[in-house]
């Protein structure tokens, strides 16, 4: 896991995970990032919310003791003060550090070194080099990974785009020229309303803010479960050093917030900064659906990725039955499952 000696600091990045229970799942995250991609990496920042699963029979904190012993001192474990779960930040209380740290991957933003910082939820496995694909796609991007959640936006419906803006719906790889005015953007959300075609209720709340800047679109953002970051030019900008939110707050738009590092994006994108989409499907996957009100998805998961845990990882999983004097590794939930 360590990394070659002579390996130039300059070309390593920082890791950033948040970690809300899922032990099993973290831990195959880190590994298997570790195993693919770990000549890349430099420090590991694991920020651990104050909360787990009633599921779970091994606890999230061991995973750190574990990386401790295989990084040493870069593995770095901060739990903050205030869990802001999926609240939106209020922006009166930013200036407090202990507050501020509550944000998700804030501590890693604030104190890395590294020009780079790769945000990774705890709920992916990693199977291919994925920070050389994001490190060699980077070059003056702000940010690079995969990009807007084009599922839920309106611009991405042919129809809906060719009736608002005569062109072909929005993409990815096409964000940048899909740049409707206010009254346009209004009339996406509009329409797909009325024709029962899905879009979030963000058009409640555009007043004071989309209105202000219509573009980047309510569902554009680099999706935080892997993408990297350019710190060197993001961090001017962004709270405790500029005036935009930081990539992993949340801003309230009508009765919902916009989705984790939505207003960011948009931030980086006020100041003359853009972002490159790259495809991961080959590198890693990401366990959709698994949170804290998903009981029967979350066992699922969880014992998926500890069923991968013992196949690739035996040492790791002997370790942990050593640590818990468990005869055998497994969950917690029995019937609850089904």
């Amino acid at each position: 896991m360590s990394a070659p000696v002579g390996q130039n600091m300059a070309e390593r990045v920082d890791v950033a995970v948040n970690i809300f229970a899922k032990p099993f799942q973290t831990s195959l995250a880190l590994l298997s990032l570790l195993q693919y991609s770990g000549q890349h990496v430099n420090m590991v920042w694991l920020q651990y919310e104050p909360y787990g699963s009633q599921y779970d029979t091994v606890s999230p904190y061991l995973l750190a003791r574990y990386l401790r012993l295989q990084l040493g001192d870069r593995c770095r474990v901060f739990q903050p003060e205030h869990w802001l779960d999926l609240k939106a930040v209020d922006t009166s209380l930013l200036d407090d550090a202990s507050y501020r740290f509550g944000i998700r991957y804030q501590y890693a933003f604030e104190h890395s070194t590294c020009s780079r910082l790769f945000l990774m939820h705890n709920d992916i496995f990693v199977f291919n080099d994925v920070l050389g694909l994001l490190l060699d796609a980077m070059g003056d991007a702000v940010a690079v990974g995969h990009l807007g959640q084009c599922w839920n936006c309106p611009a991405h419906h042919p129809e809906l785009a060719g009736e608002v803006m005569g062109s072909r719906p929005c993409m990815p790889e096409t964000y940048q020229d899909f740049r409707p005015d206010y009254e346009q953007l209004c009339r996406l959300y509009r329409e797909a309303h009325n024709r029962n075609i899905f879009a979030r209720p963000y058009d409640q709340g555009f007043a004071g803010i989309f209105d202000l800047q219509p573009w980047p679109l309510p569902e554009c953002r680099i999706n935080e479960w892997a993408c990297l970051l350019d710190l060197e030019r993001a961090r001017p900008h962004c709270i405790p050093r500029g005036a935009v939110l930081p990539p992993g707050a949340y801003r309230q738009c009508g009765p919902i917030c916009l989705d984790i590092g939505v207003e960011w994006f948009r931030g980086m994108h006020a100041h003359g900064l853009y972002a490159r989409h790259v495809d991961l499907t080959r590198h890693l996957k990401h366990w959709v659906g698994t949170g804290k009100v998903t009981a029967r998805r979350y066992l699922m998961a969880e014992e998926h990725a500890l069923h991968i845990l013992k196949v690739r990882y035996p040492k790791y999983c002997a370790w942990l039955q050593e640590m818990t004097g468990q005869s055998s590794l497994g969950l917690a939930g029995g019937d609850k499952r089904r």
